[in-house]
């Protein structure tokens, strides 16, 4: 074949536009080409059109167009294009656009699919394009349909519910909403927050457990809802998930709104893997009836810092 790239394969010397190559097996192109001898391909003459509109017949009978034999045939051919060509690129005009097998048969044109998955599917860098404003300010989302009871230990009939996510250990951390089945939802909202300046939420600790906020130092978390249309909470219990961020000091949390405040008892969370969840009675924070509610969320000693992987806050009331 050495005298084949004296011509492009799409440049015969009878003028006419080379188009018997779709959807042509390897086999059949190799004995096709055999036929002509030492001869380039736009030399072959009618022996060689002959040869190829016989194995493209053979090739539409055997195994459709569209089908996993024509498509594996295209790619042989697409492969050895830059032989038959005289190593230059297939022309476009010849091997696609001319092949129905290609184009039609759902191969490339229907393969967008792969694009789409590519740019609208939930990736990592959707997750925290989203997850970034929500770590700082994450707004009031549609929280629809309650997800579930309490899954903290605690009995309630009402419950809200989030978790602390993030990509990487010292990623930003954002917030997932998990639940809300108090009667009023329009009042619902998470972040976290800290007294110095220059402050992001961080996401820790992906390795001992399945990671959370670093609440520690100055850093708080603020949840704002709304306790409208209970007329009356027996009990309220504020649960956190995680551990004492310190590897010789366990922890503890408090709590406070403008109803009333608490703490759990010092060294009350561990600092040992796995993550646990620890509950408090916050009852005197979060009475019925109010519509501004506002609790925030404070780690305690010895520790003074925690991982914070969900946040519960179990309602038993009516």
């Amino acid at each position: 074949m050495g005298s084949s790239k004296s011509r492009p394969m799409h440049e015969p010397s009878g003028g006419g536009r080379f188009l018997g190559v779709r959807r042509m097996g390897p086999i059949a192109l190799a004995v096709a080409l055999a036929a002509c001898g030492t001869r380039g391909v736009g030399d072959a003459g009618a022996g060689l059109d002959a040869g190829l509109a016989a194995a493209d017949a053979s090739m539409d009978a055997a195994a459709g167009d569209g089908g996993p034999a024509a498509d594996a045939s295209m790619g042989a051919v697409d492969a050895g294009g830059g032989v038959l060509d005289g190593g230059g690129a297939v022309d476009a005009g010849d091997l696609v656009d001319a092949s129905a097998g290609l184009d039609a048969g759902a191969g490339l044109d229907a393969g967008a699919g792969v694009d789409a998955g590519l740019d609208a599917g939930p990736g990592p860098d959707a997750g925290f394009d989203a997850g970034f404003d929500a770590g700082f300010d994450a707004g009031r989302p549609d929280a629809g349909p309650g997800t579930g009871g309490c899954i903290s230990g605690a009995t309630g009939t009402h419950v809200v519910r989030f978790q602390w996510a993030g990509t990487t250990s010292g990623s930003t951390a954002y917030v997932r909403y998990e639940a809300n089945t108090l009667p009023d939802t329009s009042r619902w909202r998470v972040t976290a927050a800290s007294r110095s300046i220059g402050y992001r939420p961080v996401f820790a600790d992906p390795f001992l457990g399945e990671g959370g906020l670093d609440l520690s130092g100055t850093v708080f978390i603020d949840v704002e809802l709304s306790t409208s249309g209970l007329s009356s909470v027996r009990n309220a219990t504020l649960a956190v998930y995680g551990r004492s961020y310190n590897t010789t000091a366990s922890g503890s949390f408090s709590w406070m709104s403008f109803s009333g405040s608490g703490a759990t008892p010092s060294g009350f969370v561990s600092n040992v893997a796995p993550y646990r969840w620890y509950g408090a009675d916050a009852t005197g924070a979060l009475p019925a009836g109010d519509s501004g509610t506002l609790l925030r969320i404070e780690a305690g000693p010895p520790s003074n810092a925690l991982i914070v992987a969900r946040v519960e806050i179990c309602f038993d009331a009516i």
